[in-house]
């Protein structure tokens, strides 16, 4: 089995937006470390990794094995901890959720991300993004692209052959010769959110910004906040009912910048892009 050597060399702050897609409900019932593992990184490598299919559930699970030490700085220095903030441009209908309940390992630890969901995807490569916090004394957060991390997950239709997986895309997604020209039509599958229709007006917006969206289900659930960096900048609960809902998205003291807002209610999520003003 290939490793991806992940090596972190810069605290460049950099994140291309997309939905985190974060299942929640990490913990050791989600997957199990194979212990396997004798370099730090992510096995398989992405050009072994099976395309995923539409229409069915993925049972995919990636396995990780944190640093001892990297060089930061022209300096080495050991790694105390390392945790995954963000793993998103996903195909559609994926999330992910790790074995580690706050997705964080120290030292060397050997760890497991699983792939959950129903594939709902246009067929192609999907670029994915990583955003990881370091500590090394002091937390650093950096993207794992720009550290020299890049992983891909190919989509494909029942019956189509695998594709060879191109390593030297930078778009999130492509689709090369070779990958069906439409999407297979899916019935029958249970989305990932349990929210629908959600809108958000104005965007973007200065002071406050109106949340409407339609529920499946009555209960309390959580709203949040993330930067481009896939940081939590607010999180609040509030009690939905079945039907038409409506939130409000203050401003208080956000920069102006671009930031995703997120509805989870256990595993489902439903998030949108927000652009806050000056």
């Amino acid at each position: 089995m290939k490793k991806v050597i992940f090596t972190l060399f810069s605290a460049t702050m950099l994140f291309a937006g997309a939905n985190a897609q974060y299942c929640g409900g990490s913990g050791p019932n989600v997957c199990t470390p194979s212990g396997t593992l004798t370099e730090p990184g992510l096995s398989p490598a992405s050009d072994s990794l099976p395309s995923v299919v539409n229409c069915s559930s993925p049972n995919t699970t990636i396995q990780f094995k944190n640093f001892n030490k990297f060089t930061f700085g022209g300096a080495e220095v050991t790694v105390a901890s390392l945790t995954i903030d963000t793993l998103s441009n996903l195909p559609n209908g994926l999330c992910w959720a790790t074995n580690k309940t706050d997705n964080t390992w120290a030292n060397q630890e050997d760890g497991c991300i699983k792939i959950n969901g129903t594939v709902d995807s246009d067929p192609g490569q999907y670029k994915l993004y990583i955003v990881v916090t370091a500590d090394i004394g002091v937390p650093i957060q950096t993207n794992a692209d720009a550290a020299g991390l890049k992983y891909f997950v190919r989509v494909i239709n029942q019956g189509d052959s695998e594709v060879a997986v191109d390593t030297n895309q930078t778009q999130p997604f492509v689709k090369h010769p070779g990958y069906s020209a439409t999407k297979a039509v899916c019935t029958g599958i249970q989305e990932i959110t349990s929210i629908n229709s959600m809108s958000i007006v104005p965007n973007p917006f200065n002071s406050k910004a109106l949340v409407t969206f339609q529920a499946e289900k009555t209960g309390v659930m959580t709203e949040r906040i993330t930067n481009m960096l896939g940081s939590e900048v607010y999180k609040g609960t509030m009690n939905v009912k079945v039907g038409n809902n409506t939130s409000t998205i203050d401003r208080n003291n956000l920069p102006a910048g671009v930031y995703f807002y997120s509805i989870v209610e256990g595993k489902n999520v439903s998030t949108k892009r927000i652009v806050i003003t000056e």
